[in-house]
C-alpha cells in the first residue's frame, strides 16, 4: 500500500509560470486587480487570527522599504497572481500585521495556504542567503520575478537557481517496534523519526542505511519509499522512507542523538489517540508525523 493522504506544505495549487516572467509580463500580472501580495518579515508570514495568510494588492508595496529581493512573483492561483513582499518591519503597511513562525501557525493554515507560504519562505531564505555570485564572489541580484539570481559583475553573469535539498527520514521497523530518536537540546520526552541528509554519490537507499547505522548502530534492509515532503525550514526535500532492522541493540551516537529507543505499535497507537505518553510526538505539519501515523494505521 502506498501513502495517500496530502502531505503538510504539499499540493500547490500554484501555477509557477515558469516561462511568463519577462519584465513586461510581471508589470502586467502585478497590474491586475485580482493581483494580491502576500506578506513575510524575517521568514515569517503575516497571518491573521485564524492563520489565513494577509493579503495585499502588490501595488500596496510600492514605496516600501523592502528587503532583497524585495517583490516575487510566487505565480497564479487561478487566474490570481500571487506575490511575496519581503518587509522591514519598520514598514508603514506592516504596523497591523502579525507575522508569525510557521512552524507554530502552520497547523492552524489550509493545506492551500500552507503550500502557498512554505514555497514562499523556501525562496525567500534562498534568496537571502545568496546574496553573491558563487562563481566570482561579485554581488548577485534577482531576476525572472525571484526565479533566479544573476551575477552583477558584467564579464561573469553566472545565473544561479534557487536548490533543494534532499534528506531521507526513515521509520526503522523491527516486528512490530519502531526505533525513534531525540537529538540533542530537543525537549525532554520528544521523539521523532531518524533522518540525515543525502551525500553526493549516493543513493536514497544508501544514505538511509548509512544514516539508521551512524545514528543508532541498527542495520537496515528492504527500504521503501513512502512519501515525499517539501519542508521550508530552510529548503528541504523530505523523502520518507519505512525500512527493515537487521538487528536490534542500539549503540547511540551521542554527536547525533541525546536517546534512541524502541517503541510497540501500541505505545505508538497510544500517543496518536491520546491515551498513551510514552513519548511526545512530532506536530502533524512534519513528515515525521504522518509516517508514523501511516504505520500505526497499517498495523
Amino acid at each position: 500500500m502506498t501513502y495517500t493522504d496530502l502531505m503538510p506544505f504539499a499540493g500547490s495549487p500554484i501555477d509557477f509560470c515558469e516561462t511568463q516572467r519577462s519584465p513586461e509580463e510581471l508589470q502586467d500580472f502585478m497590474a491586475k486587480p485580482a493581483a494580491r501580495a502576500i506578506l513575510f518579515y524575517k521568514g515569517q508570514p503575516a497571518v491573521d487570527a485564524k492563520g489565513k495568510l494577509i493579503r495585499v494588492h502588490p501595488t500596496e508595496l510600492i514605496g516600501q522599504n523592502l528587503v532583497d529581493p524585495h517583490v516575487i512573483f510566487v505565480g497564479l492561483e487561478g487566474n490570481r497572481p500571487i506575490f511575496v513582499g519581503n518587509l522591514q518591519k519598520n514598514d508603514a503597511i506592516t504596523l497591523e500585521k502579525d507575522f508569525q513562525n510557521l512552524r507554530t501557525v502552520g497547523g492552524q493554515m489550509s493545506a492551500e495556504e500552507l503550500s502557498l507560504a512554505g514555497r514562499a519562505k523556501s525562496i525567500l531564505d534562498w534568496h537571502f542567503q545568496h546574496p553573491f555570485c558563487a562563481k566570482c564572489g561579485a554581488p548577485s541580484n534577482p531576476g525572472e520575478g525571484g526565479n533566479k539570481r544573476i551575477c552583477s559583475r558584467e564579464s561573469c553573469a553566472t545565473e544561479h537557481f534557487p536548490r533543494v535539498n534532499p534528506v531521507v527520514i526513515m521509520l526503522v521497523v523491527h516486528d512490530d517496534k519502531l526505533l525513534l530518536g531525540r537529538g540533542p537540546g530537543w525537549p525532554e520526552g520528544f521523539m521523532s523519526a531518524l533522518a540525515g541528509f543525502v551525500s553526493p554519490g549516493e543513493t536514497i537507499e544508501e544514505a538511509v542505511a548509512r544514516e539508521v547505522e551512524e545514528e543508532s548502530g541498527i542495520k537496515t534492509k528492504n527500504h521503501r519509499y513512502i512519501a515525499s515532503q517539501p519542508w521550508p525550514f530552510p529548503s528541504q526535500l523530505m523523502i520518507g522512507v519505512i525500512s527493515d532492522a537487521i538487528n536490534t541493540d542500539i549503540t547511540i551516537n551521542k554527536d547525533e542523538l541525546e536517546d534512541c529507543r524502541w517503541f510497540t505499535r501500541e505505545e505508538v497507537k497510544a500517543v496518536f489517540d491520546k491515551t498513551g505518553d510514552a513519548f511526545t510526538c512530532p506536530p502533524r505539519v512534519t513528515i515525521a508525523h504522518q509516517l508514523m501515523k501511516y504505520w500505526v494505521e497499517q498495523g
